[in-house]
C-alpha cells in the first residue's frame, strides 16, 4: 500500500533479488535502435545508476557483467550506439579509457577540454559566444565593469584577457 503522502511506489526489491531481474525491470526497449533505455536514477551525464548490496553501480557495465561475463580490470565498458541511458548488452564493448577517447574523437562527440565534451559556446554552461570574447578582448574598461555587462565573473574576464580561456578564439 502506498504511503498517504506518496505519489508513487518506490521501485524497492526483496533482499536476494536477483541482479538480472532488477536491470530488467528498469528499462524499456526502444524499437526503432534496438536499445534498451534505462529508466531507474540516472547520474549528471545520464548514464544509469543503481545500487546493488548498498554500492552505487553502473548499469551499463552492471548489464555487461550479467550478460557478458567479468569485466577485465583496467577496462571500460562503451556504447556502440552512443546512448548513455542504453544497458543492451549488444550495444556495449569492452576498450580501454585510451579506446573510449579515440571513439569519442572519431565519433566528434568532443572538441577537447571539457569533462562533457564539449568547449566554447557549446559548453553546456557557456554564457558567451566567440563574438562576445572579441569584443571583451577589445575592450580597455575595468575587468569589474565589462563583467557586470556581460552577467559573468571577474575572473572570467580576467581570464579570457590572459588568454588561460576560450583560447581557441583569435
Amino acid at each position: 500500500m502506498l504511503h498517504p503522502r506518496r505519489k508513487y511506489q518506490r521501485n524497492r526489491f526483496a533482499p536476494g533479488t536477483p541482479e538480472r531481474a532488477r536491470i530488467e525491470a528498469r528499462y524499456i526497449p526502444e524499437p526503432n535502435s534496438g536499445c534498451w533505455l534505462w529508466i531507474g536514477y540516472t547520474d549528471w551525464a545520464g548514464y544509469g545508476r543503481l545500487k546493488i548490496d548498498g554500492r552505487d553501480q553502473s548499469a551499463h557495465r552492471l548489464s555487461w557483467r550479467i550478460y557478458r561475463g567479468d569485466i577485465p580490470d583496467n577496462q571500460c565498458v562503451l556504447h556502440r550506439c552512443d546512448v548513455p541511458q542504453c544497458v543492451n548488452p549488444d550495444h556495449l564493448f569492452l576498450g580501454t579509457q585510451a579506446d573510449n577517447m579515440k571513439d569519442m574523437a572519431a565519433k566528434k562527440r568532443s572538441d577537447g577540454g571539457c569533462r562533457l565534451g564539449s568547449t566554447g559556446e557549446r559548453h553546456w554552461l557557456a554564457k558567451l559566444t566567440a563574438e562576445d570574447v572579441r569584443q571583451i578582448r577589445a575592450d580597455d574598461r575595468y575587468h569589474r565593469v565589462i563583467a557586470d555587462e556581460y552577467a559573468v565573473a571577474r575572473s572570467v574576464i580576467s581570464a579570457i584577457k590572459r588568454r588561460s580561456a576560450w583560447r581557441h578564439v583569435p
